[in-house]
């Protein structure tokens, strides 16, 4: 959950560092401000708010992929398309996803950004009313899951076990409604990421309903604010 004054005082900087008002409140930090509150709904990172893909410059033929993407976020909806993006820390994965949930939800669809490491933690809470929790996750046009590695599970068998079955029944759910989802994963090999059963069933979903999309570059969080 993304902090109320974070937005607030994002929101305040918009209009005071506002190039065409000098910080007297026109339509253009207005629209500005109304796609914070849109990117805020979706839960996507500060960090990325300001970003353009187009300022991206990591490996050149995933930027273009990404970009035929962002110029017809509609077709990319009505195909039902979905993509895993691994690759090294640093690469742009979060970057693009992110570019693209922005995109899309600015374009008027309800777009949720996640990650592993919250639905297992969210899973198994007392607190969470998980069919409720769930039905959001299948319920949304566009669903980014990050950080989709192996080290928000184990060692717990419990984690395993309640994160294997309920992404089984989402991503299962998300494809045969025909609603685009996103991964984004450090992991080369993203079928080793669940094991056994769990493993086999995500291996059968993604080889038949995923892109895999291998993501080139070095680390330019180390130089940038490329994520």
């Amino acid at each position: 959950m993304i902090p109320k004054n974070k937005i607030l005082r994002y929101k305040k900087l918009l209009v005071q560092n506002c190039k065409s008002c000098n910080g007297e409140s026109c339509s253009k930090c207005i629209s500005s401000s109304a796609r914070v509150d849109i990117y805020a709904e979706c839960e996507i990172p500060p960090t990325y708010w300001p970003l353009a893909f187009k300022d991206f410059s990591g490996d050149s033929n995933f930027k273009s992929l990404v970009s035929d993407a962002l110029r017809d976020i509609d077709g990319l909806y009505d195909s039902g398309r979905s993509l895993i993006f691994t690759g090294g820390l640093g690469t742009g994965k979060t970057y693009a996803a992110c570019s693209i949930l922005k995109m899309a939800s600015v374009s008027g669809y309800n777009s949720k950004y996640t990650t592993m490491a919250t639905i297992i933690s969210s899973m198994l809470s007392s607190n969470t009313d998980t069919l409720s929790y769930t039905n959001v996750l299948i319920g949304c046009d566009f669903l980014v899951i990050d950080e989709f590695d192996s080290r928000w599970i184990f060692p717990s068998e419990k984690a395993e076990q309640m994160f294997g079955s309920s992404l089984e029944h989402i991503l299962r759910m998300r494809f045969q409604n025909g609603t685009p989802t996103i991964l984004c994963s450090n992991t080369p090999d993203v079928d080793s990421i669940l094991c056994g059963d769990f493993g086999k069933a995500f291996k059968s979903l993604r080889s038949k309903h995923m892109e895999l999309v291998y993501v080139g570059g070095v680390d330019f969080r180390r130089f940038s604010e490329n994520g």
